[in-house]
């Protein structure tokens, strides 16, 4: 039982310490870490895409046509198409 509990403590412990450094990151830099490849602004400004965006764009280099996007697409992942509606 002693070690039970013992385990049980460490476990939230470091539960709290991630959570506290996760809030530290966010208070520091004003706001939440940019995670998601297509919307980092380091990886645009380093020429680093979302995989689907590098695909299409790939795809139509390769057949001679302009990639598609959708109204609005940034070049992330969750703005753009996954399909050419053309074809």
């Amino acid at each position: 039982m002693n070690t039970t509990l013992l385990i049980l403590l460490i476990s939230i412990a470091a539960l709290a310490l991630f959570v506290l450094g996760l809030s530290i990151t966010i208070i520091r830099k004003g706001h939440p870490i940019e995670s998601d490849v297509g919307s980092n602004r380091d990886m645009k400004r380093m020429g680093i895409e979302c995989a689907s965006a590098q695909i299409r764009r790939e795809e139509a280099e390769r057949t001679g046509r302009k990639a598609y996007l959708n109204e609005g697409c940034d070049g992330g992942c969750d703005t753009c198409v996954t399909h050419d509606p053309c074809r």
